[in-house]
């Protein structure tokens, strides 16, 4: 199965050498996870749908329906540890500067949207919100998903916390979920709290480094059990300065960022990778692949692990190339050799794999409702290929032209066109959270956008179920 494939690339990616057992295999369906998020209005009523989806672009035009965004939390080795929900949308925008009172409204209607994932809980990862001083005094914690995360931002940080607030704090955390001063680091209301709270976040857009600097620094050596988090990342840069500070979560727009990469060329190791890619899809003789391998010792070794990994339980160590790729076969090759060239070759970052996976899981869950399962593969391969520019920092074009693919897969990544083309569209507009296009390739596909939001909590529990630590060997 591909999650012991998963399993098994992950061991070698981690150098990690002793087996973990096996978990049992998730319990919701994608029909119990579709009836838990109970989007679909009743009979008669009108539309208000829901969309899960990634962060949206502030200068794409929304809907006047809410949207329910999400974005990566990562740790400092850059492995997703959490998913930050948050409301967006033309009422959004229209009430983010009003009275407080409009803000506890969205903040109700954000929490009864995330309502539903407590019957569907994010496996692995923690739900993170951002919420008002208001609003967590006022609407209390039982509709949160488990073991959550509050962004707490105040009403007036110039003023000292109520000792409300200190009592709200406490109940949040006596109900198992932390609680961090969202981008207040050194104002009267955050040192009136920053001992009884998890955490504190700093958002670094439009702050100097230097302003970054001597804030963290501070909060640091003022309250030294207090955990740090960089929100608002837009870059490698600005990751590696807030690690330094030893911030420890991690939010932003840097793991997916696009850039010119023209005039860069892919490494001989990632042609060799793409060459073996074609050469099993064309050739049935396993030992003419096996040739190639021997000849990249790396690779070899990368290959035995992950094949003792992935047949793990058996009596046998398996010490040959050959034996390796019978016991694998070519279509667990195919993908094995797939994940490598989309890790870059080394020990590339796990968030960028990990949206990566969750986009081709995406995509062969809402091609069910439509293809037969041989094509909702192929929509899984081309959710992986089309995050490859982004992993080896070339074109996308020059990223797949040794890959030999078809026609159709290549016009699907390069213009968005033909069958695939549209799946491709609705993915790219989940992430950048712009409803409008949710809605309009939703329904050019036949699916509710119910059906859409369904589907993308699937996938990231999919993934966060395959990524699980420590060893990563999960059997699906």
């Amino acid at each position: 199965m591909f999650g012991t494939l998963i399993s098994a690339f992950k061991s070698w990616w981690h150098d990690d050498e002793m087996p973990a057992k096996p978990r049992p295999k998730p319990a919701s369906t994608p029909a119990a996870v579709e009836a838990a998020l109970d989007l679909d209005p009743p009979p008669g009523i009108p539309e208000s749908e829901v969309h899960i989806v990634s962060p949206a672009d502030a200068s794409e035009p929304a809907p006047a329906d809410p949207v329910l965004v999400h974005r990566e939390v990562l740790d400092e080795g850059l492995a997703v540890r959490g998913i930050e929900f948050f409301i967006r949308g033309e009422l959004r925008n229209k009430v983010a500067t009003q009275r407080s009172s409009m803000r506890r409204f969205l903040d109700s209607m954000l929490i009864d949207q995330l309502a539903s994932l407590r019957s569907i809980p994010m496996r692995q990862r923690q739900a993170w919100v951002q919420l008002s001083e208001a609003s967590l005094m006022r609407l209390g914690t039982g509709k949160l998903p488990p073991k959550a995360c509050v962004l707490l931002w105040p009403e007036d940080s110039h003023h000292k916390a109520h000792a409300d607030t200190r009592d709200a704090i406490a109940t949040m955390q006596d109900a198992g979920h932390e609680v961090w001063l969202d981008d207040c680091i050194g104002t009267p209301w955050f040192t009136s709290l920053a001992e009884i709270a998890n955490g504190a976040t700093l958002r670094l857009a439009m702050r100097t480094p230097f302003e970054l600097n001597d804030l963290l620094k501070a909060a640091r050596d003022q309250y030294t059990g207090l955990k740090l988090g960089a929100w608002d990342v837009g870059t490698v840069d600005d990751y590696e300065m807030a690690r330094k500070l030893r911030c420890t979560r991690f939010s932003g727009s840097f793991v997916t960022r696009r850039e010119d990469w023209s005039g860069n060329i892919l490494s001989p190791q990632m042609l060799n990778v793409a060459r073996l890619i074609n050469q099993i899809r064309e050739e049935t003789n396993l030992r003419a692949v096996a040739q190639v391998l021997k000849q990249d010792m790396a690779m070899s070794y990368r290959l035995l692990r992950y094949v003792n990994a992935a047949a793990h339980g058996l009596n046998q160590h398996i010490s040959s190339i050959e034996q390796g790729l019978l016991i694998l076969g070519q279509d667990q090759l195919d993908r094995w050799l797939t994940l490598l060239l989309l890790s870059g070759g080394g020990l590339g970052d796990t968030a960028l794999t990990e949206v990566a996976l969750t986009r081709g899981r995406f995509l062969e869950l809402i091609g069910a409702y439509r293809l037969p399962p041989e094509q909702c593969e192929k929509l899984f391969v081309l959710g992986l290929f089309s995050m490859l520019d982004v992993a080896l920092k070339v074109p996308l074009a020059e990223a797949i032209k040794p890959l030999r693919l078809s026609e159709v897969m290549n016009t699907a990544l390069l213009k968005r066109e033909g069958p695939y083309g549209m799946y491709l569209s609705l993915a790219d507009a989940c992430e950048r959270g712009v409803a409008s296009e949710i809605i309009k390739y939703a329904l050019m596909l036949g699916l509710t956008t119910s059906k859409v939001s369904a589907r993308q909590i699937e996938a990231i529990n999919w993934v966060a179920e395959i990524s699980a630590e420590p060893a990563l060997r999960t059997a699906q």
